[in-house]
């Protein structure tokens, strides 16, 4: 997982054991490590964002596969949920970082302005 623009770019690397769970929880904390770093070394004007992975789960049903990522945010001491989404078409591991990703979106951006 990287992520970059002109003057930053982060990146980290995590193996899951195997389990479904594990599938969906390590490559979401290893995107929340990597924005968080990302988040840090952005704008110093802007409020200190701590993010936190609390879920990731996989909702099968016979039309859709999709996982969903909640993530908290704290900004200034308040709580923040944020949840992301994403179709599991390329694997669980990148869904779930793809969900992750959209749950943060808004931190990211800001920081880029």
């Amino acid at each position: 997982m990287r992520l970059a623009n002109e003057d930053r770019s982060i990146g980290a690397e995590r193996e899951a054991a195997g389990t479904e769970e594990d599938s969906l929880e390590v490559p979401a904390n290893t995107v929340l490590g990597v924005t968080q770093q990302f988040l840090r070394a952005g704008r110093e004007d802007g409020p200190s964002v701590v993010l936190r992975f609390l879920s990731a789960r996989r909702l099968r049903h016979p039309q859709h596969d999709t996982v969903v990522v909640l993530v908290e945010a704290v900004v200034r001491g308040r709580q923040i949920p944020l949840t992301g989404a994403a179709s599991v078409s390329d694997g669980v591991e990148r869904t779930s970082i793809l969900a992750t990703l959209q749950a943060t979106n808004a931190f990211v951006a800001s920081s880029l302005v």
